[in-house]
Order: structure tokens, then sequence, then C-alpha cells
């Protein structure tokens, strides 16, 4: 037995036992060891995928690969594929899984302390349960290296998310207290949606899987990557436009996103956490394995990968503004974050669709953009969620902005750490965000001076670096309104509405996580070579170039105009480290003055209404909302999916912003329908003549099918 084979039987021996161990003993002693198991299952995941990235060499090797029989098919005369499960692990597999496991290694241990509040008490062991099964079918997704066991990875990884989103719905049918009927509806609809899109997009995904598999002769994703150059370009095109799709679907680049902001605020914080946090990327991982290792890049992927990815963040952050809660708006700049990634992706396609030996380190820092991006978005949205969970608890599950403020005062470790991944999803040093999105747009000017003499191409890519320097200066402006709503000023809820609010900060065990992930927004913003050199490995196996793991990727932090060569990061590091040191200690000397007497603010001689007398969100977003706001009135087409977002709470003149995406969607879904009804009615008459014809089609079909690629099977 090998030593990876080892590892894979241990962890995932651990998870499902975690798993199992809440359903057979209901009991809260069973809960916590479920998320102990949780904890060690995910540390031993870390340790082994992250000795493999830190080694900094290319490898990919088999872990295991197992074939069985169907019942009985030989007695019939049938040759059948054999079911399989085969795992590998190179790499890319390595920089995933070191992703999924090192986070919820965090989420496991903040959950200790979170699942705690009395919203989860009746739920507790069901979300441990299932977020020892989410985690480790994600964690297979990215091991598994045949087409096979991917499609059943990702159905598991469905059915554990899909049982989490049910707990508002759950917890609102279980609650004693009115629950608004809008939140009622929203909670049912999240699983629906969830498990609606996910197959959907899994559907989209089997036939290019199956495309990929005729093509090679197999389904091992070896022998698919070894056959790629034998599939011809129409044939590609299709397999590419559908592969995007699919993990577009699943991922939730626009116009697909609209899903993602109902589903994943139904589930419970902890685990929504880890979902928007690492799951979601997912489907960029297979973006990657799709694009890049089963398919030869074709140039116009890459200008349309881009194109998608750059109206992905900024009409994602565009809805982000006008979100009025903490989830929603973060849920929004999850999927912006996904197409700062994906854009990463686009340019290496571009590069690498240019098949030039100079061209592999262009694709290399692309790549490295990418996965930096990746890494970082993980750790400051991972401490953005866990922040919101915190304020979640705190506060009786109020998220809203409009009932938040001054939260500063009352829970100042919460708003602290809350601050940092504030600054770090907006890009400002010296914190992680700034690192990766700067290595973005280097890719992006890079292209365009490798594009310079053709000006068509240089447009779309200069068009592409204007969106995406839109997007981050608009998530800036986001996170001024969240931070400046949520914790500044004073409490916009009533007295009796802050009865049940927490009089103190959250637990030890949460605050240690929640400073343990802004410490590492901070480190690595200021070691970002040693980061980029972990990451070279990967791009080398997805390259199959072993050069592009020991080329250098230039780090230009700061360059003074009298010298030639840039400041050594290491040194800017420190500097900036010694600088945040500094302010925390003026910070804690400024909170041991003395208290200092608060007079009452001057409203022109009336009396200060602290709930009436605010900005709100609405205020905030009015100028750049303006194309989607209409005074509020009905909506003709059916809601299945609410379209219509109320952004004023005002008497006088109600407000609300329409979702077109989700408009689009709910006409369609009309249409779909009202159609296959009447197609259905037709077909189904009662006739049995027409019947045994739909049977005798069917069987000739099938046939026909058997004879054109009945060779592969």
């Amino acid at each position: 037995m090998n030593f990876h084979l080892l590892n894979v039987l241990v962890i995932t021996a651990v998870f499902l036992t975690g798993c199992l161990l809440p359903i057979l003993y209901k009991k809260d002693a069973a809960t916590q060891l479920s998320l102990g198991l949780a904890l060690v299952g995910s540390i031993l995941g870390a340790w082994w995928t992250g000795s493999v990235l830190v080694s900094k060499q290319p490898i990919s090797t088999t872990i295991i690969s197992l074939q069985a029989e169907w019942f009985a098919a030989g007695s019939l005369g049938i040759e059948l594929p054999p079911l399989s499960w085969a795992l590998q692990l190179d790499n890319l597999s390595a920089f995933y899984g070191f992703l999924i496991t090192a986070f919820a290694a965090v989420v496991a241990v903040y959950s200790f302390g979170a699942l705690q509040a009395a919203h989860y008490q009746q739920q507790r062991g069901r979300i441990a349960a299932a977020f020892n099964l989410f985690v480790w079918s994600t964690l297979m997704v990215v091991l598994v290296s045949d087409l096979f066991s991917l499609i059943v990875a990702l159905e598991i990884m469905t059915l554990a998310f899909g049982f989490l989103t049910l707990y508002k719905h759950t917890l609102y049918q279980d609650s004693t207290k009115p629950v608004a009927e809008q939140q009622a509806h929203l909670a049912s609809l999240a699983p629906k949606t969830y498990m609606i899109i996910s197959h959907v997009s899994t559907a989209f995904l089997i036939v290019p899987l199956l495309l990929l598999a005729i093509n090679a002769g197999g389904v091992s994703f070896d022998l698919i990557a070894a056959h790629k150059a034998a599939l011809s370009l129409p044939v590609a095109s299709v397999v590419f436009l559908l592969a995007l799709v699919g993990a577009g679907i699943r991922t939730g680049l626009t116009p697909f996103h609209f899903w993602v902001p109902i589903v994943h605020p139904a589930s419970p914080t902890t685990t929504h956490a880890f979902s928007l946090g690492i799951g979601i990327k997912v489907a960029v991982y297979l973006m990657v394995r799709f694009f890049f290792q089963f398919l030869q890049p074709q140039p116009w992927w890459g200008y349309l990968l881009l194109l998608v990815a750059v109206i992905t963040a900024l009409v994602n952050v565009w809805f982000a503004i006008v979100s009025h809660d903490l989830k929603t708006a973060l849920a929004y700049h999850s999927i912006e974050n996904v197409g700062i990634i994906v854009a990463g992706l686009g340019v290496a396609l571009i590069f690498a669709a240019r098949r030039q030996e100079n061209m592999a380190f262009f694709v290399s820092l692309a790549l490295v953009a990418s996965f930096y991006h990746t890494l970082n978005h993980a750790v400051f949205k991972g401490l953005l969620y866990l922040a919101t969970g915190a304020i979640d608890n705190l506060t009786g599950q109020v998220v809203r902005f409009d009932k938040l403020g001054g939260l500063m005062k009352l829970y100042p470790w919460t708003a602290a750490v809350f601050i940092v991944g504030a600054i770090s999803i907006s890009g400002f040093p010296p914190f992680n965000g700034f690192v990766s999105e700067w290595l973005t747009v280097q890719a992006l000017l890079k292209g365009g001076y490798l594009l310079r003499a053709e000006p068509f191409k240089l447009i779309i890519l200069l068009a592409a670096l204007v969106e995406l320097a839109a997007a981050f200066a608009l998530t800036a402006f986001c996170f001024y309104k969240m931070v400046g709503l949520t914790f500044m000023g004073h409490s916009r809820s009533s007295a009796a509405e802050r009865i049940g609010w927490s009089p103190r900060d959250v637990s030890w065990v949460m605050r240690s996580m929640m400073v343990l992930m802004a410490l590492l927004c901070l480190l690595l913003a200021v070691f970002p070579e040693q980061v980029v050199s972990v990451l070279q490995p990967v791009t080398a196996v997805i390259l199959n170039n072993p050069q592009t793991a020991t080329t250098p990727i230039s780090w230009k932090a700061i360059s003074f105009p009298t010298s030639a060569d840039p400041a050594p990061s290491l040194e800017i590091g420190l500097i900036f480290i010694v600088a945040v040191g500094l302010g925390g200690m003026a910070a804690f000397l400024r909170m041991r003055k003395p208290a200092r007497r608060v007079p009452t603010a001057w409203s022109c001689g009336t009396a200060y209404d602290s709930e009436t007398m605010q900005p709100t969100s609405s205020t905030l977003s009015f100028l750049l909302r303006g194309w989607m706001r209409r005074p509020q009135r009905p909506i003709p087409t059916p809601d299945y999916l609410p379209a219509q977002e109320h952004v004023s709470e005002s008497k006088t003149y109600p407000q609300s912003v329409v979702e077109p995406f989700r408009l689009a969607s709910n006409r369609l879904i009309d249409w779909t329908v009202t159609h296959s009804t009447r197609l259905g009615n037709r077909l189904q008459n009662k006739d049995i003549r027409h019947y045994l014809w739909y049977i005798f089609i069917v069987n000739i079909v099938v046939l026909l099918l058997f004879l054109l690629f009945g060779d592969i099977v």
C-alpha cells in the first residue's frame, strides 16, 4: 500500500465516521466528536497536500484505480464499461486539496463555538454530519482522475450541500416565532433551486465529457489528455462551450449568477463560509482541467472567457452595492471575485493559443495570478464570512444593514477583523487582495504589449482592464458602505429589538480563527515571492512544461526612480508588519484611555432618532442603482425566482430594484413550462398506436447510436 493511498483511506474513514456519528447518536457529544473528526481529517488532508506543494516539484502520481465489472454482464453477452473509482494526485489537485482541507480545519474549529448559538440547537448534529460529507466529497472532486468518478463525486457534493441548504427552511418550520412570508419563501426556494441548478450544470458537463471519452476511447483523464490533438476543431469548440456553460452555471458566472444569493445565505453561516469561500471554486478547477489539459486552446476561447469574466466581476459588484444585507452582498462579491479568477484563466488561454515557446512564461504568469487570487479569496472572503457568522450569532440572525449600526462599540474584535477583510478584498496594500489583483493587471498589461500590433485584440484587452479597474473601485465603495452601515454610527434597531443581542463579543474559539485569517491576509501580501514559488510548479503540471516551475516571476512591489532594481519584497513586508504593529499598539493605547462623555447629536432642535436620522443602505447606493430603479409595482411574469428586491421601506415612496437576470430566467421558465405542457398534451393523447410508435422510434435511435459508437464501449 503506497503512502498516498494510505492517506486517502485514513482521511475517508475519518470524514465518513464524522458523518455517521451524529446521525446514529443524536446527542451533543456526538456532534462535538463529529466536528473533532472533521478537524482531524482536514488537518491530515492539509498536511498531505501541503507537503506536495512545499516540495515545489511537479508531480503526477496515481493513487488508486479500482474497476468493477457489471453483475452478470458477461452472461448476457453484453460488454459494458467497468465501474471505476480512480484517484490521482498532482500539483493542481494538491493546491485545491490544500485549500479545501486547510479552510475546512478553520471552519471546524470555528464551529465548536458558532454552533452553540440557539438557532442551531435543533440542527447541530445534521449540520456537523453534512459538513463532514461536504468536505470529503469536495476533496474527492479534485482528486478523481476519470469521468465516472468525477460525476459520482460531484453528485455526492451536490447532495451534501443540498442538505445544508435546508437549514433555514427547517429553522422557520420549527420556529415558534412569526416569520416574514418573503423570508419563508426564500428559505423553501433555496434547496429546490440548488438541486435544479446543480443538475442542469452536471447535464451540461456530461455531454462534453462523453465527447472527450468518445475521442479518447476511454474515460481516464490521462487518456483524454493524450488524445486531445485528435479532436477536430468544431468538436473541441463545442466541448469548450458546453464545459464553459456547465462550469459557469455551477460557479455562478454571469448570466448564471442569479441563484447564488438565493441558495448560499440559506445554509448555516459556518458552512456558508466554506461553500462560497472554497466549494464554489471546484467549477474553476474543472475549467482548468478542461481548457488546458483536455483541449488544445484556440485564440477566441480566451477572449470569450475574459469577456464573460470581466462582465461577471462588474455586474456582481453592482448588485452587491444595492444589496440590503450582509450575506447577500458577500454572496455577490464571491461571484465578482470568481470573475477576477476566471479573467486570469482567460488571459492564460489567449497566451496558450499562440503556441510559441516564449509564451510559456506569460501563460504561467496569468495562471499564477489566477491561483494566487483563488488562495487570497479563500482567505479574505473566509474571514468576512466568519465575521458575518459572528454578527449573525451575536444579534440573533439580524444581518440587514438597516437594522445594524454601531457594532464596533459592542463587538470590537469582530469589527476589527471584518475591517481587515474589507481592506483585503478592496485591494488595498498591505493586504493580500492587492497582490493577486496586481498580478492579474500585470498579466493583462503584458498581454496588451504582446498584442500591440493587433489593434482589435488590443482593444479587447484594454477594455477588460478598464472593466476590472471599475470593479476594483466599486468593491472599495461597497465595503465602505458595508463597514459604515454595520459598525459605525448608532444602532438602527430599537431598544426592544436589541433585547436578544449579546452584550459581549464572540467566544475565544471563534475569535482565534478570525484573527488567524486576518493575519494570513497580511502574510500573503508581504511575502508574495514565497507564495509564487509554490504556485509555479502547479502551472508546470498543467502546461506539461517543467521549465515554468523554475522560471522566476518578478514581483516588483516598489521601484524607485534612482534605482533600476525593485525594492526587495521581504524588506517591504517587514516594513509593513512593523507599521501595522505600531498602528495596533496605538489603537490599544487609545482604547485604554478613560471614558469620555459623548454629547447627544444636534438635529436642528428636534429630538435625535438614531433609527431614522442616519444614512440607509438605499441612500448610499441611490446614484449607482439608477438603471435598475423603478417605483414598486408588480411584475407580470410569474415570480419563480424573486426578481424584485425592495430597497426602501418608505410608505410614501416605496422603491425596488429589478434583477434582470432573474427576470429573464423567470420568463424562460414560464415559456418552457407553457410549451412543454402543450407538447406533452399533444403527445399524451391516450392512443396506444401512438405510444407503440414512440417505443419503436426510441429503439431505432438507440440501435443507431450503438452502431455508431459501439466500438468505444
